[in-house]
């Protein structure tokens, strides 16, 4: 029996395969290609369809991270009040997370995407239209629940949409698409204005290139109308109907008593809330407030210049998704996800010290830039191994209810890094965020690949025994005949 040195020194068989081929790199290459296009052509239709919709449901994400903040300043609010607003989305997604994952599992996936988007949606609206701040203030709160609801069900639906063998595939296309999709949004956010700046004046502007991100949006949830509930073979509400007692509804058998009931695989689910709270905190600490670093800080970047840079950002990460596959079937998931986290640090270190090396201009710029794209390239870049691993390693009934606590958690911790984050900015401290995202980063990182590598190696003996007993006992007829 191959020890556990040797399994994790070697990828799953197809990956051996590739290296050791004696046609070399180029056929290797073109077996991968060719498994690729026939992986994802083998896709379900709620698969598909699926990847349609976060097309257009990405692309006003792209146009709000450059843009609505910039709004905000414009129309005269503060970092300070900038910072309030997502502190009260923060705690409002910590304390509905765990009703939106249930939510979830309860009505299923469809009607989570249709009232989570077209909610969110509409909210977009109201936000980009309004200068009432207690209206600003409302609105995270409200959308909290419906941006969680989405959430909840995403990762959860493409694992019940897809088989074992095809999950990365569709993690990796869906994860490409949708940062395309993010790269657009930032470019109509920070091109658009700029043609219609000296006409319409900057809010104006912000508003009619936010408007044509989230009529993109609304149109997005055409395909989602489309799905068909629950094709795949896991259905966890199925799974909740047949764990009520007899002459007991599910409704009651899931009641507040019962509320973790779906858990199987506690320490699991427990490691995966510590290491995604610390990646929480090494996110809201600064890069929800990206723009506002670039616009204000020491870079001092225009709408143009920052709707460029995050449209790079999102190109280059779009680019590397599409190969995370091929991060799979060299290397073991766990030290794939590792290896690109840990790769992001020093371009956030940059992002926080270079300002202190380099006087204001066109240097400096282009330095930040490439950092801020190193970062996003790096540290996303094998999400789609994160989340395919996650949600093979978990029942399908613990799904969503583990991204719900993931949330919460994060949610809560994010509200007090956004706190701290944000009077460190409008103190004009722009180099302390960056070094808490990068200690925060590896602490979640080191923490991750000490827990997970262990459990995948786990996972990949139990598999190459039940597929040695499954060879042995299709074998045994014949030699008995």
């Amino acid at each position: 029996m191959a020890s556990n040195q040797d399994l994790a020194n070697k990828s799953p068989a197809s990956a051996e395969d590739l290296r050791t081929a004696p046609s070399g790199v180029a056929r290797g290459t073109r077996a991968f290609v060719g498994d690729y296009i026939d992986k994802t052509s083998r896709f379900s239709r709620n698969a598909n369809l699926y990847v349609i919709h976060v097309i257009g449901m990405d692309m006003i994400h792209g146009s709000f991270d450059v843009l609505f903040n910039l709004y905000l300043l414009a129309v005269g609010f503060d970092i300070r009040f900038i910072g309030l607003r997502l502190l009260i989305g923060f705690i409002a997604r910590a304390l509905t997370a765990i009703p939106a994952g249930l939510l979830s599992d309860r009505i299923g996936r469809k009607a989570s995407f249709i009232l989570g988007d077209g909610i969110g949606a509409i909210i977009g609206v109201i936000a980009i239209s309004t200068r009432n701040e207690a209206l600003l203030l409302a609105l995270p709160a409200i959308g909290a629940l419906f941006g969680n609801l989405h959430h909840t069900s995403e990762a959860a639906f493409m694992a019940e949409n897809s088989k074992p063998a095809e999950r990365v595939h569709l993690f990796a296309v869906s994860g490409s698409l949708r940062t395309f999709s993010a790269m657009t949004g930032a470019l109509i956010a920070g091109l658009v204005p700029a043609f219609f700046i000296d006409d319409f004046g900057r809010v104006d502007a912000y508003r009619y290139a936010t408007y044509a991100g989230l009529s993109l949006w609304f149109l997005s949830l055409i395909p989602a109308l489309m799905l068909r509930s629950h094709e795949a073979e896991e259905r966890p509400e199925e799974q909740f109907r047949s764990s009520a007692p007899a002459g007991q509804s599910p409704r009651t058998s899931r009641g507040l008593r019962s509320i973790f009931s779906g858990i199987t695989h506690p320490r699991r689910i427990v490691y995966f809330v510590i290491t995604s709270a610390f990646a929480s905190i090494a996110f809201a600490i600064v890069a929800p407030m990206f723009a506002v670093v670039l616009h204000e800080g020491d870079v001092h970047a225009g709408e143009g210049q920052i709707g460029v840079m995050f449209a790079v950002a999102q190109l280059s990460l779009a680019v590397v998704t599409l190969g995370t596959p091929l991060l799979a079937a060299r290397m073991l998931r766990v030290d794939a996800i590792a290896l690109t986290r840990l790769a992001a640090i020093p371009f956030i270190l940059g992002l926080g010290l270079m300002p202190l090396i380099f006087d204001e201009g066109g240097l400096l710029l282009l330095l930040f830039a490439m950092s801020y794209v190193g970062r996003v390239g790096f540290l996303r870049m094998a999400s789609p191994l994160d989340d395919s691993f996650n949600m093979d390693v978990l029942d399908a009934r613990e799904r969503a209810t583990n991204t719900g606590l993931e949330i919460a958690v994060g949610s809560g911790l994010s509200a007090i890094a956004i706190l701290i984050g944000s009077r460190l900015l409008d103190s004009g401290d722009f180099t302390t965020p960056f070094l808490i995202m990068a200690v925060a980063s590896l602490i979640s990182t080191a923490i991750y690949w000490r827990v997970f590598r262990r459990l995948e190696i786990s996972e990949l003996m139990k598999t190459k025994l039940e597929s040695t007993r499954d060879s042995q006992s299709e074998t045994a007829p014949a030699l008995a005949d």
